[in-house]
């Protein structure tokens, strides 16, 4: 099955990226086991699992906060068990992260470490969550501050008139 390959400036455009920031993700997926089609002169194709691998990882590096390497592992991680729930796909299908050259699986247990991740990523939204609610508290306490040294500005204003 030939699928159509995309260049690296094609993919930085697509995901609004630039040229640097989308090798140094390839190459951070590389050091994880992921395996990209290379063309003339080892140059990488883009197929289309390795573009949604790539928006992945851009929407969850956005999203988290966390560093690349964790991003990258949470990515794989996700497309991993995504692959192995796929019961119509065969092995020739399969995105590469799944399978290494050897045919071996990249990590003994990425499900474990997948849950972790998830895991911190479920309490640094809490801990968001929290300081979301306190900055609310924070600002309505400063409206009504204001609104009181407001208030007490008309009240020496008429005074003084009065005066």
């Amino acid at each position: 099955m030939n699928e159509r390959a995309f260049w690296t400036k094609e993919i930085s455009e697509m995901l609004k990226v630039g040229d640097s920031t989308l090798r140094k993700w390839c190459i951070a997926l590389e050091k994880e086991g992921y395996t990209f089609t290379t063309g003339v002169r080892n140059s990488r194709a883009f197929i289309k699992r390795d573009i949604v691998v790539l928006e992945d990882l851009k929407l969850l590096l956005q999203e988290s906060g966390m560093n690349l390497e964790s991003t990258v592992r949470v990515t794989l991680s996700k497309h991993h068990s995504e692959n192995m729930t796929d019961n119509n796909s065969n092995n020739a299908e399969r995105t590469p992260l799944v399978l290494q050259e050897n045919g071996s699986k990249i990590r003994g247990n990425t499900s474990i470490e997948y849950l972790k991740v998830q895991e911190q990523l479920l309490e640094r939204v809490e801990r968001l969550k929290n300081i979301e609610e306190k900055l609310d508290y924070r600002n309505k306490f400063l409206l009504e501050t204001l609104q009181e040294i407001q208030d007490i500005k008309k009240i020496i204003a008429v005074t003084k008139e009065k005066k």
